[in-house]
């Protein structure tokens, strides 16, 4: 069995409920314009029935990781190559921006470029992470990793559920992912509202809403 076919349920529960909460703070996206920064077919395919504009222009800088093997037919539907650095939009180009398990995976250096071009081509916005708070690092499917020295860290998850069932590079995408505090996130979106999506009672993500 591969990772996302063992994940796949989860996460599809994880994109509807958040997909729910998205349309409850903007009843407005039915029938807007949406752009996604670092989004996935995968995610408007599972939350289609929730959220429906009347177009999603979608941008990652993984077009594989875009598409996620599925077969594109939904023509409201664009998705764009970038370079991760500038979205070739202008200013208020949308009515709401999505920028959803994304921003821990950008270097230091360049999260608070990606937040200002969230915070640009939208006119309201939402921004989700993984909570450093949760226990499971679910991008591993392992416990408290993400709590160890990254040295440490590092080394455990060599021998994570990604790394078994993947077959992927578990090290270098644990280097490309580091967890944001909720103090780095509203650093980073100073204007937004940031909600704690809860999972057995514990916070397992944060959303920026501006």
């Amino acid at each position: 069995m591969s990772w996302s076919r063992l994940i796949g349920p989860m996460q599809r529960r994880f994109r509807r409920s958040r997909a729910r909460r998205i349309l409850e703070r903007f009843p407005q996206i039915n029938g807007a314009v949406v752009i996604d920064i670092g989004g996935s077919l995968a995610f408007w395919t599972s939350v289609q029935d929730i959220l429906r504009p009347a177009r999603v222009i979608v941008y990652n800088i993984d077009d594989e990781r875009m598409r996620m093997g599925l077969e594109h037919s939904n023509e409201a539907i664009e998705l764009h190559f970038y370079d991760g650095i500038k979205v070739p939009q202008d200013d208020n180009a949308a009515e709401i921006v999505i920028c959803n398990s994304v921003i821990e995976h950008v270097p230091a250096s360049k999260r608070s470029g990606l937040a200002a071009e969230v915070m640009r081509v939208g006119r309201n916005f939402v921004a989700q992470t993984p909570a450093r708070e949760f226990p499971l690092e679910l991008h591993f499917g392992l416990p408290f990793v993400h709590w160890l020295p990254r040295t440490i860290g590092r080394q455990l998850v060599r021998l994570s559920p990604f790394a078994l069932f993947s077959g992927a590079d578990a090290q270098r995408y644990f280097d490309e992912t580091q967890l944001l505090s909720r103090s780095e996130l509203a650093e980073y979106f100073p204007l937004a509202r940031i909600e704690i999506e809860y999972f057995l009672g514990m916070p397992k993500s944060m959303l920026a809403f501006g």
